[in-house]
């Protein structure tokens, strides 16, 4: 609710409107607040069902002349609901609902997660304004790292929302696909090609892989001391095959693991800075912030259709 300029008040709802939590910039003016939310979420929600009826994700706009409304949903238990000046940015209200409302959905499943607002989310929330190109597009992302940094376990919880603590680690290469909705009439194929971390046996055919990406992900383990010092090899490789430039996110992966991350925030927002890349912790295991890098990338490859 601080961070974007224009929003006076959010929150939380269950799928028949009921307010389970709600908070105002105005305390004096918290219960009155209140009191909107519950008359446009009797006005809306009969209609939020009739449009998305069951669906676990959805976001919409509502605006009158004196309010804005936003409504983001990603789970079955929650709707975020946020009442805004009319002049408040749509991408950011877009931006930020969508990563809050995913976070409700984790904490109301009783995950525990970190409540702080990526970088990589306040940057994408100051994107340029506009609309969306219409139509259905592919985007190739790849998913690079040393071994056992998770990067099938992202792959998995993005595409399958599911997490498996014992796998085999990838050989070579697996390709996932999956349709994502960024809008009404907007449609991204992610093709997602997890690249094994076996540094040395795959060298030979990593080039064939990367042929094409629009998008990579350098994955490190926050658990495993000094792992960050391996994204100039991955970098380095990648730009052997893709000279020109694309958007590289450097993914923070296993911050669950809190008492054993020996990685920390200043050690990868060091070498981002260094690089240019963007940067995001993620945690395949509860799914925080997962969805958010993959939009990410969604987003920044609309810019340039």
């Amino acid at each position: 609710m601080n961070d974007v300029s224009g929003v006076e008040a959010v929150a939380v709802c269950d799928r028949d409107g009921l307010i389970i939590a709600s908070e105002s910039k105005e305390e004096d003016e918290a219960e009155s607040v209140i009191g909107v939310i519950s008359v446009v979420l009797d006005s809306y929600m009969d209609r939020i069902k009739r449009e998305f009826g069951t669906e676990s994700n959805f976001f919409n706009i509502t605006s009158t002349a004196e309010k804005k409304f936003a409504f983001s949903s990603h789970g079955p238990h929650s709707i975020l609901t946020t009442i805004a000046d009319p002049s408040t940015s749509d991408t950011q209200l877009r931006v930020y609902s969508e990563h809050i409302a995913s976070k409700v959905e984790l904490l109301i499943t009783g995950e525990q997660i970190s409540l702080d607002i990526p970088e990589l989310i306040r940057v994408l929330s100051k994107s340029k304004e506009g609309i969306l190109p219409q139509g259905e597009f592919n985007t190739k992302v790849i998913l690079c790292g040393d071994y056992q940094v998770g990067k099938t376990s992202l792959i998995r919880r993005f595409v399958e929302n599911s997490f498996q603590e014992n796998y085999i680690s990838t050989i070579g290469v697996e390709i996932h696909k999956k349709v994502v909705d960024v809008s009404s009439g907007t449609l991204i194929n992610f093709l997602i090609w997890d690249i094994g971390g076996q540094i040395t046996q795959m060298a030979p055919y990593r080039n064939r892989f990367y042929s094409g990406a629009n998008a990579a992900f350098i994955v490190v383990d926050r658990s495993r001391p000094n792992n960050q010092n391996s994204i100039k090899f991955w970098f380095d490789d990648i730009k052997k095959s893709i000279p020109a430039d694309i958007p590289v996110v450097i993914v923070g992966n296993k911050s669950d693991l809190v008492n054993e991350i020996v990685v920390s925030e200043l050690d990868i927002k060091n070498i981002a800075d260094e690089y240019g890349f963007h940067y995001i912790f993620t945690s395949a295991k509860t799914g925080d912030n997962v969805n958010d890098s993959f939009f990410y990338i969604a987003f920044r490859f609309l810019e340039t259709v």
